[in-house]
């Protein structure tokens, strides 16, 4: 067994180097033939050079350099969009903030995030559930570009209390129908609890992918392709140690103590992605699409150096360090054919899908599911443009048997509504687990889930009113719950036995009220009709709200906008959090405060630079307690942050 160990150590090194010697091949044929494109252009340059003046004059800029998605490839829509300078909420460099708040997270730029409104799912098979790093990895997918010059953008977060992030992007033209490029992404948050100094992480993530895309002289093939990769490590701190009686205000003391002090979760994410196209002509083509997405995921500690006794709940794998790790593995080939019929675009196609689960400690041979096996897939899409103002869309996936998914929507001047259904698999975290503190196994059933939503446009040139209902209802949800269950363990996964039901209003709104400034809001009034085993916990009022002025001096070269970020939630038993399984669950003990949060921002543009200032969490300076997302986790308090955003064409 110990050489079969070896040798497979020995074939996954000798793969990686390999790829690696791949990776470098390729690239020095991008740099040779980059070299090539640039002496064959160099005689135009010159001849050029005796009639402009390019040292007074910038021929290459933000709509030079364009970028477009997968997404409108797919759909034969050929749209490009110029490179993204626009200094509009520019300061919202935190995950949490770009979505509109609408996410929970554990206070801190990095941790683990949940959505606070549940939805209806997009996978109906089998799936890992751990999914509360997935933003980090989701909202770094590769995007795509056709640039006539060499193209790079850095951007740097500097926020305080030892919160940053860093960007850059690298993309050029290796002739006008190819191009490549890269993405760098890191996170790195220091401890809000205890930290020691600079760099004493609470969060580190790291994430690169590698792009191209291709197209024919004539546009008949178009091939894009990708490869992904994050490592993205917490240092989890299991919240503020608390007694039996205690104030907020305990959980942002400078002396507040965590509960861990050497435990950390962690997930390394791989994806290849490769999209290609044959147009046999505007009504048919022939597409094949291959995904292959390997995750691990990870939770380490030193019994040694923690009072485990007090906040593990049970000890299941005797030993004196906990290293327990998770795999998941698919790769997913689907084919099809799609095309336009007049104002129709049409697709139909199949799908094969190969998972690999693999626990570190559970039996596979005592687990009733396969762990490794297929998945087949027959689907379909539509969209109908009736005219300028009226679009119809449609989804259909079944895996032929009880699981599917379908969706519809229409866009219209006046109106948008969308249904939604899918009967999908439970997890396999859901079914089964057994780690260092946990194990279980269930025999739940597939969960149902639908949705219907509408919203009404309103709109003048003063005006912007958006009001709309979502009703969302589960069958069969499952859901990690704490509680007692008669067992050592306090926090376990149960399928409820009835239904949840619910009812979301909301408003959003855009008002003008004097030239240059505007004042935007979204209300969502959250009315639980049904919630059978306290299954979904929700704040009743969810409120945004911004207040700014935008405009441009110094004829043209300044463009600015300042104003005023307002966010508030009422008072609700936010999810609890257990860091060994990486998963939220329902709790009744700790209500999350109502705290209003206040942000002052400036945002601005000279020549082709962006940059933020930003003061965060104004009302913190007048209360001893602030947001605390989760229980027993405090939210950042506040602090000054600043960015900024400098594009090169050249």
């Amino acid at each position: 067994m110990a050489k079969l160990l070896i040798t497979h150590s020995k074939l996954q090194r000798s793969w990686r180097k390999i790829f690696f010697r791949l990776v470098l091949s390729f690239a020095a044929v991008l740099l040779s033939l980059s070299l090539q494109a640039q002496e064959e252009e160099e005689p135009a340059l010159r001849t050029r050079s005796s009639i402009i003046d390019d040292t007074t004059k910038q021929i290459y800029g933000p709509t030079t350099s364009r970028v477009f998605y997968e997404e409108n490839i797919f759909l034969n829509r050929w749209n490009t969009f110029p490179i993204d300078t626009v200094i509009r909420d520019f300061h919202r460099f935190s995950f949490i903030n770009r979505f509109n708040n609408l996410y929970q997270d554990l206070g801190n730029i990095g941790t683990s995030a949940r959505k606070i409104y549940d939805e209806v799912p997009s996978i109906i098979g089998v799936s890992s559930g751990f999914t509360t790093y997935d933003l980090y990895w989701d909202v770094n997918a590769p995007r795509y570009y056709n640039t006539r010059s060499p193209y790079s953008n850095l951007n740097v977060i500097l926020g305080g209390s030892g919160r940053s992030l860093t960007n850059v992007t690298y993309a050029r033209n290796i002739n006008p129908r190819w191009n490549f490029g890269f993405h760098y992404n890191g996170i790195f948050s220091d401890k809000q609890i205890q930290r020691q100094g600079k760099g004493d992480r609470n969060a580190r993530s790291e994430s690169y992918d590698v792009f191209m895309s291709y197209h024919s002289k004539d546009s008949a093939y178009t091939v894009l392709g990708s490869f992904r990769r994050m490592y993205h490590r917490v240092f989890e701190y299991g919240g503020v140690k608390t007694g039996s009686s205690y104030l907020l205000d305990d959980l942002f003391k400078n002396n507040a103590q965590p509960w861990l002090t050497s435990a950390e979760s962690n997930v390394l994410s791989r994806n290849y992605h490769l999209f290609h196209q044959y147009k046999i002509g505007e009504a048919l083509q022939v597409y094949h699409q291959v995904d292959s997405d390997r995750r691990r995921y990870q939770f380490k500690d030193n019994y040694s150096a923690e009072p485990y006794k007090e906040f593990f709940d049970a000890i299941v794998v005797d030993s004196a360090t906990t290293d327990d790790q998770t795999k998941f593995n698919t790769i997913r080939n689907e084919i099809g054919i799609k095309g336009n019929l007049l104002k129709l675009f049409y697709n139909g196609y199949v799908a094969l899908r190969n998972y690999d689960m693999q626990y570190k400690y559970f039996n596979q041979e005592d687990f009733y599911l396969p762990t490794k096996g297929s998945e087949f897939y027959v689907g379909g899409r539509m969209a109908l443009q009736l005219d300028s103002l009226i679009e119809v869309r449609g989804l259909l996936e079944s895996m032929l048997d009880n699981r599917y998914r379908v969706e519809g929507a229409i866009d219209t001047k006046w109106f948008t509504a969308s249904i939604k259904r899918s009967v999908s698999s439970p997890t396999f975290l859901q079914q089964a687990y057994r780690g260092s503190h946990d194990v279980w196994q269930n025999f739940f059933n597939e969960v149902e889930s639908n949705e219907l939503k509408g919203n009404l446009k309103v709109k003048t040139d003063w005006l912007g009113l958006y009001p709309g209902i979502r009703f969302t209802t589960f069958k069969n949800f499952i859901f990690f719950k704490k509680g007692d269950f008669g067992v050592d363990q306090t926090v376990l996964p149960v399928q409820s036995t009835g239904f949840q039901t619910l009812a979301l209003p909301e408003l959003a709104l855009r008002i003008t009220p004097v030239k240059n400034t505007t004042l935007s809001g979204q209300v969502i009034y959250s009315k639980i009709l049904e919630n059978a085993d306290n299954a979904i916990q929700l704040p009743e009022f969810f409120v945004n709200a911004q207040l700014a002025y935008a405009n441009i001096w110094f004829h043209g070269n300044f463009d600015f906008q300042v104003g005023l970020d307002f966010h508030w939630k009422s008072a609700y038993y936010a999810y609890g959090y257990d860091p060994v399984i990486q998963q939220f669950h329902t709790q009744q003990d700790f209500k999350s405060p109502a705290f209003p949060l206040a942000d002052v921002f400036l945002n601005a543009k000279i020549i082709r630079g962006r940059i933020f200032l930003k003061y965060s969490n104004l009302f913190k300076v007048f209360n001893g307690y602030g947001d605390v997302p989760t229980p027993f986790y405090p939210g950042v308090v506040n602090v000054f942050n600043f960015g900024f955003d400098w594009s090169f064409y050249d």
